[in-house]
C-alpha cells in the first residue's frame, strides 16, 4: 500500500481549488453579452463577400 502524506494532500486539494477556480472564470465569461457596436460590427462583416476579405498568405507576407 502506498504511503500518503498530509503534505502530498494538501497540495492536490489546493492544485483542485486552481482548476476549479479557473472553470469558474471561464463559466462567467461565457455569461458575459457583446455590445451592440460589437454584434454591428459582426452583422455587417457578414454580408461581405468573401471576395473581399485577405486572405492568411497576404497577411503573413504583410507582417511576417
Amino acid at each position: 500500500m502506498t504511503t500518503v502524506t498530509l503534505e502530498k494532500i494538501n497540495e492536490n486539494i489546493l492544485t483542485l481549488k486552481q482548476e476549479l477556480d479557473d472553470i469558474k472564470e471561464l463559466l462567467e465569461e461565457s455569461r458575459l453579452e457583446l455590445r451592440d457596436e460589437v454584434k454591428a460590427e459582426i452583422s455587417e462583416s457578414r454580408k461581405r463577400q468573401p471576395s473581399t476579405f485577405k486572405s492568411q498568405e497576404d497577411m503573413e507576407k504583410k507582417f511576417l
